[in-house]
């Protein structure tokens, strides 16, 4: 007699074996959702925030900057850590912390092509859209993205950086649309972490993170490009 798949009672049928996994799968969809609305909601509030005046910030840009890449590592520490309500905290202060760095850029394109910020957010959640169906809508294996995707990312970088010292002969709408596509490939690599739920890697508030650090990388590139236009 076949024995049941791990992690299920062997008494369960394959048919209730596939509707509890089912169940799983969207359990864990919906609370990962959940921590990137929040998140994204916190950093509207920080941009708000920024733009309205109602707090008076004088800080430097690049403060929020570092603030927020060490925020980033103390959500990851305390998340694996299973102390999640601190993780938690630590996640909705670096979304505000987000927003405020982001605010500057935000302001200067409203003054100069403000169509693009909303441009920019329309394709931001469009690709979301787009890549969510085509994760849960087939059965496409993206394990292997991983490293080739971080490793594209890593070389992305570190040529943006160069042409900014070296004046390489690169176009900044190459780099972008390389950026860009980039981060497309790992929306699509982080729905498919969510959806396979692997071992040690099925934390809602990390895997709501990852998703977090995509979105806001993938507007600001698109708000770089369709800003070009001035």
């Amino acid at each position: 007699m076949a024995s049941a798949a791990p992690g299920y009672p062997e008494s369960m049928l394959p048919h209730e074996m596939l509707q509890s996994q089912v169940q799983v799968e969207r359990s864990l969809l919906s609370r990962v959702l959940a921590w990137l609305a929040l998140s994204l909601a916190l950093t509207t509030g920080g941009v708000s925030l920024y733009l309205t005046g109602i707090i008076a910030i004088s800080v430097n840009p690049w403060i929020f900057l570092i603030v927020a890449l060490g925020l980033i590592f103390a959500v990851q520490a305390t998340a694996r850590s299973k102390n999640q309500v601190l993780a938690g905290g630590l996640f909705a202060l670096f979304s505000v912390v987000e927003g405020l760095f982001i605010a500057p850029i935000i302001q200067l394109y409203l003054g100069t092509t403000p169509d693009a910020v909303g441009e920019a957010l329309l394709g931001t959640v469009g690709i979301f859209l787009v890549a969510a169906a085509v994760v849960y809508l087939t059965s496409i294996n993206l394990a292997s993205w991983g490293r080739w995707l971080l490793g594209a990312l890593l070389v992305g970088i570190l040529v943006s950086v160069a042409t900014l010292f070296f004046h390489l002969a690169i176009s900044q709408l190459a780099i972008s649309l390389g950026l860009g596509v980039i981060f497309i490939g790992l929306t699509l690599f982080d729905f498919w972490r969510v959806k396979a739920q692997r071992a040690g890697d099925n934390n809602a508030l990390l895997l709501a993170l990852s998703l977090y650090l995509d979105f806001i990388n993938l507007f600001l590139i698109l708000l770089r490009i369709f800003g070009r236009r001035r």
